[in-house]
């Protein structure tokens, strides 16, 4: 196998031959099944006015039929029956009508015919009386029925025995008398129709050779657009498919592209041939975003994935895989060494580049692993990116992959993925923990702690699943549902006489929600509680990750009633400036400090700072995790305010909590009786 993997990129404009046989297909295509409907078109068409011509040859014959019939034959009949034949005078008129009519051609043949059909004058039977049978033609005619039909001369059953004649227009049309409005008869009528075929024929030539010409021109355009279309869509197809294994912005490979590369050599080279993946995360590059903004970073990263392009060359293969991660992939046995040309990428990024007047360098964090085709490319880029996670969180400018770096928990995901289904079945339920005064050891509030009713596990305290939903969204559902349930209960002991405000814990992806505020408040009027009766518990970490977010939604809440508090105070990184300009109304010394009070000399030393602290701020001081009575004493000694712990109380269930709570104030009634 070469050392080098990389492949020339194919030009975005060129399809290749396949891509071209493919156009060609596709256009044969079109060819054939385009043609069908096209001449089916053409000869509906073409049908179409063959028929069209054809009715109006027989409306001639019609008109030329009424014409004769009103113009010719009506004026010189008397207006009598017909039924026994014309009279002389009528016989005489007639056949001076007629014969010029058929001598001229324009008629083949004329017959008069009374109300039911029978012939009352035939030119060729001009000294006859009435002839032949009824006709019901010549009774369909009287009535208002056009009758009209393309026939020949002789198929009349009184022409029975002559010879088939010319083709003919056979009319029958009503004949009126005089100004007479009855119809006394019937013209029957013969036109000859060899001249209107003639021009039926030429007229359908020229219509038919315009149809034709006219579908095959718009068959060349359609083909002519569809060929463009073809081409184009070729074109896009091949741009698509090149850039489905690029990244926009670098043009380098992106992960799916560097994955099949990897993949590809490996399958190639066989098993005891192996690969090198380095990951590459640029230090600092969230900060180049925020204050030279993102076109200043786009222009950053093209300097970097030019820089990473120019160090490899042809010894392997690039990408982008991430906003502000690249990857390379080499050849085990490639030179220079991977070590060395990461040396050499290190070196080129040290050099400035100036962006707006500010001049910038980078420096990476490396994670690299080794792997053959038993491995596959999926995975070395997976414990590549371990190694890298792993060299970010230790400071470590490069590490290689070892199996002791995995973070990977099986059991984690899979909690998360049921805690989602967990909320909506009612498998959570909430304790409470009572705070009682350090001094006087009133009870004067509790803290909601949520436990997970497990089907499998059993019960499950906080810090089982707590964390895994901090690191999703999921977070904020189960906050809700915890806010809500509080609520609910608020409501409950207010009822029953126990107006005691419960604390909830609030993450800092709650904080960062714009629409949290406003659920906690509909929450408060949906079970009609006061803001007084819920506060919400924050660490550190929540206020200082998103400080200008997180303390619009604390004030937001503060300015409707609602208490704040600092949770495990003393182990994070709060500063006095967000202490003093928050609306923070408690602070929660945290439990390690407290645990160490009667532990030494100075074991309480944090803890009257903080509560001095607290105190000169004008909040109120929480000491949590109390173990012991001297503990408790310790702290109304030098003045702490609240207590919370398992020397006065564990986390129970609300039913347990309220029969806690009533003992719990029986014995204070009682004392405070015999103190009386």
């Amino acid at each position: 196998m070469a050392a080098g993997i990389k492949e020339p990129d194919p030009p975005v404009d060129s399809p290749g031959v396949n891509g071209k046989r493919s156009g060609l297909r596709l256009f044969a295509f079109y060819v054939v099944v385009t043609l069908v409907p096209i001449l089916v078109l053409g000869v509906v068409i073409t049908r179409a006015v063959r028929t069209d011509l054809e009715r109006q040859g027989l409306d001639q014959g019609d008109a030329t039929a009424q014409a004769i019939a009103h113009s010719a034959v009506g004026p010189v009949l008397s207006g009598d029956t017909l039924a026994d034949g014309v009279t002389a005078e009528e016989r005489t008129a007639l056949v001076r009508v007629s014969q010029p009519l058929i001598q001229s051609g324009d008629v083949l043949r004329i017959r008069l015919r009374d109300r039911v059909g029978h012939v009352a004058f035939d030119p060729l039977h001009a000294s006859d009386g009435v002839l032949g049978a009824p006709d019901a033609e010549v009774v369909e005619a009287i009535s208002g029925e056009r009758v009209v039909e393309l026939t020949h001369l002789n198929t009349d059953q009184v022409d029975a025995g002559n010879a088939l004649g010319a083709e003919a227009i056979e009319v029958y049309t009503p004949v009126f008398a005089g100004n007479k409005g009855k119809a006394v008869g019937a013209v029957e009528l013969y036109v000859p129709y060899a001249d209107i075929a003639a021009g039926i024929d030429r007229a359908y030539s020229q219509i038919r050779l315009i149809v034709v010409l006219g579908l095959l021109g718009l068959w060349i355009v359609l083909g002519l657009i569809t060929w463009s279309v073809t081409r184009r869509l070729r074109r896009s197809n091949a741009d698509n498919r090149f850039l489905a294994r690029r990244d926009p912005l670098t043009r380098m490979s992106n992960r799916h592209a560097i994955v099949e590369d990897v993949q590809a050599s490996l399958d190639h080279a066989g098993l005891g041939r192996g690969m090198t993946v380095a990951i590459l995360d640029i230090d600092g590059f969230t900060q180049i975003n925020e204050v030279l903004g993102h076109a200043n970073g786009d222009r950053f990263l093209r300097h970097v994935a030019g820089i990473i392009d120019g160090a490899v060359g042809e010894t392997g293969s690039t990408a982008r895989i991430g906003a502000d991660q690249f990857a390379i992939a080499r050849s085990t046995d490639a030179l220079p060494s991977t070590n060395a040309l990461l040396d050499r990428v290190r070196a080129r990024l040290l050099d400035e580049l100036e962006l707006d007047g500010v001049t910038v360098t980078a420096e990476i964090t490396v994670g690299c692993a080794d792997g053959d085709a038993t491995v596959g490319a999926a995975e070395l880029l997976r414990r590549a990116g371990v190694a890298c996670r792993t060299a970010k969180q230790s400071n470590a400018p490069q590490l290689t992959y070892d199996p002791s770096q995995e973070g990977f928990d099986a059991d984690r995901l899979t909690l998360v993925a049921e805690l989602r289904h967990a909320i909506d079945d009612g498998q959570l339920v909430l304790h409470y923990q009572p705070k009682v005064g350090a001094a006087d050891g009133t009870v004067t509030s509790v803290e909601a702690l949520v436990r997970w009713q497990h089907p499998v596990r059993g019960l499950l305290p906080p810090g089982a699943f707590v964390p895994a939903a901090e690191s999703t969204e999921l977070i904020i559902g189960l906050t809700d549902w915890v806010v809500d349930q509080a609520c609910a209960q608020a409501a409950t002991w207010r009822a029953q006489g126990m107006a005691l405000p419960i604390a909830v814990n609030v993450s800092a992806r709650c904080l960062r929600d714009h629409e949290f505020a406003d659920r906690m408040l509909a929450a408060l009027q949906r079970h009609q509680v006061t803001s007084d009766l819920i506060t919400i518990e924050i660490t550190e970490t929540a206020v200082i990750s998103d400080p200008e977010r997180a303390a619009a939604t604390q004030r937001r809440l503060a300015e409707r009633g609602m208490g704040v508090a600092i949770d495990d105070f003393g182990v994070g990184y709060t500063s006095l400036a967000h202490l003093d300009h928050l609306p923070i109304s408690e602070l929660k010394i945290d439990r390690e400090f407290v645990a160490h009070m009667t532990r030494g000399a100075d074991g309480d030393a944090v803890v009257r700072a903080v509560v001095s602290l607290g105190h000169g701020l004008g909040m109120t001081v929480v000491a949590e995790g109390v173990e012991d009575d001297a503990t408790l004493a310790l702290l109304a000694e030098i003045g702490c305010d609240i207590a919370q712990g398992y020397a006065i109380a564990r986390p129970a269930p609300a039913e347990v909590f309220e029969e806690w709570f009533r003992t719990r104030l029986a014995t204070e009634n009682a004392s405070v009786s015999s103190r009386a």
